[in-house]
């Protein structure tokens, strides 16, 4: 999975406390417009469970379920912009707009 952070998205994720992850939740919908994150949570580390796997990016560790890559074409770029995270991949940019929820 290529996963990107932008500048601003890695900078607003500077707020995340140590030894916390982001986890990142898929709306499952019937068609693949609708399958996409619609929630990040900020949750203090965890085992992970079976469906789910971590990446990794500049220090920000991710939450993501098994089939994540295959959503994205193995290729998302998260982005923050007018107080809310963007995603994009090669093919789209996703139309919503996702803020970061501290559990």
């Amino acid at each position: 999975m290529n996963l990107t952070l932008t500048e601003p998205a890695l900078n607003k994720l500077t707020d995340i406390p140590p030894d916390h992850l982001v986890q990142l939740a898929l709306d499952r919908g019937s068609c693949d417009i609708v399958n996409n994150v619609y929630e990040m949570k900020v949750v203090p580390s965890r085992e992970l469970q079976d469906h789910e796997r971590s990446i990794e990016y500049k220090g920000v560790i991710f939450i993501v379920d098994d089939d994540f890559e295959d959503t994205y074409d193995h290729e998302l770029t998260i982005d923050f912009q007018k107080n809310a995270f963007v995603f994009k991949n090669k093919n789209q940019t996703f139309n919503n707009r996702v803020g970061l929820r501290f559990l």
